[in-house]
């Protein structure tokens, strides 16, 4: 009997173990590391020469930067607060890849009117 019970202990610890570990590991989805990226964005140079056309630009922007991060309405609050995270900081790497300054404070608008 005694054997049973050493068989049963050392299984309990490796399950109690793992569950432990799963636990403290946290969701897989919260995780994920993307890194940089690339993605294609077409545009045309005019959308720079005026605000309206920039803030139309940086809005579809906006848009694949959304769907990259994996933004969806059933998150929870730690996936929502990285996925807002990898928005913000992709917008600001990509804004900045523009090196236009209409481009730039359309950005900046966007930002300001939430």
């Amino acid at each position: 009997m005694k054997p049973t019970s050493k068989t049963s202990l050392i299984a309990c610890l490796a399950i109690s173990g793992a569950f432990a570990a799963g636990f403290a590991s946290g969701p897989a989805s919260a995780q994920t590391y993307r890194g940089p990226f690339a993605f294609e964005f077409k545009y045309d140079a005019a959308e720079f020469a005026n605000i309206e056309s920039a803030q139309n630009l940086v809005s579809r922007l906006q848009s694949v930067v959304t769907a990259y991060c994996g933004k969806t309405s059933t998150m929870s609050p730690e996936e929502r607060h990285a996925t807002n995270i990898c928005v913000k900081r992709t917008m600001r790497e990509s804004i900045d890849k523009f090196s236009n300054a209409t481009v730039a404070q359309a950005f900046l608008q966007s930002r300001a009117d939430g």
